[in-house]
């Protein structure tokens, strides 16, 4: 089943169920940080269980569903008609900050990994990374309103989107006439 039909909670729970401190957000960030840096060999895998699983190989039905994350999101993010979408907890409002959040640092973080020198990255890419940084650290108040922050939510959530595409199509070596403004 493809990403946008993969159940989070699903997923999720695996994570938990195999002692893994990751959630199925920061789990998608991270693969696709990976990806989005332009990593096109296996060695993804190495750098998964070094993350997740203290360099032990990763077995079983969550070795599974991680290669089918994998290559969903390998998938959306080679289609030139952006339908890369992220893995997100779609509980409330509240949930979907905190899972973007954890996506984004996962993201930043797979993407370091495959490009170290993200600091002198300039352009349009450049910008698009280090919004994603000040994105990293949002937070909210519980008391704050969910309608207001649903739709500066959905802003960010877009943004976020279209930044991953853009820094695959730079690093990946797709190159797609776009801009994220």
């Amino acid at each position: 089943m493809p990403i946008s039909e993969m159940n989070y909670q699903l997923l999720n729970n695996t994570l938990k169920l195999q002692q893994i401190g990751l959630t199925a957000a920061e789990l998608h960030g991270f693969i696709s940080g990976l990806l989005a840096g332009g990593n096109r060999d296996e060695t993804w895998r190495v750098l998964l269980a070094d993350m997740i699983n203290d360099g032990q190989p990763i077995t079983g039905d969550l070795a599974s569903q991680i290669n089918k994350l994998h290559d969903d999101i390998n998938q959306q993010l080679n289609e030139s008609e952006f339908e890369f979408q992220l893995l997100l907890d779609e509980q409330n409002i509240f949930m979907q900050i905190d899972s973007l959040v954890g996506w984004v640092n996962h993201f930043l973080l797979g993407l370091g990994l495959v490009q170290p020198q993200l600091a002198k990255v300039k352009n349009d890419v450049g910008e698009a990374i280090s919004d994603l940084r000040q994105i990293a650290l949002l937070g909210y108040e519980e008391d704050e309103d969910p309608q207001e922050l649903g739709f500066a939510f959905e802003e960010v959530h877009e943004y976020v989107r279209m930044a991953t595409i853009l820094c695959h199509d730079e690093f990946a070596g797709v190159k797609v006439s776009s801009t994220l403004h």
